[in-house]
């Protein structure tokens, strides 16, 4: 396992301690369902898909048309995960890109 790999795996665990103690988080994402790519620019990304506040089938590549695509190189995603970039400064310098709509994002940034 890659250490973007481990990091992003470390942050799932995270997120399902995080629901599983938050009720209104619960709640919000009760009737959501989206998938998500993260696209790393120089090699194979990662998808999973986030249903009804669960995080189910994470692993290598991508999901055909997801409702979220998070695309940077992979140095930038460690530098996210590991807090060392911020996310809006990340977008601002064109680091980080994404296609997904407004209040998805919000709800990713819970994600992490």
């Amino acid at each position: 396992m890659d250490e973007l790999e481990q990091l992003l795996t470390d942050a799932i665990e995270k997120f399902r301690g995080k629901i599983a103690e938050d009720e209104a988080l619960q709640n919000e994402l009760a009737d959501i369902t989206r998938t998500v790519t993260i696209d790393i620019l120089e090699k194979d990304g990662f998808s999973f898909i986030l249903d009804k506040g669960e995080i189910k089938d994470f692993k290598h590549g991508h999901i055909s048309e997801p409702d979220v695509a998070l695309m940077a190189t992979e140095e930038d995603f460690i530098a996210l995960m590991k807090g060392e970039l911020k996310p809006m400064k990340a977008w601002a310098t064109k680091r980080l890109k994404f296609k997904a709509s407004l209040s998805d994002v919000m709800r990713l940034k819970k994600f992490f």
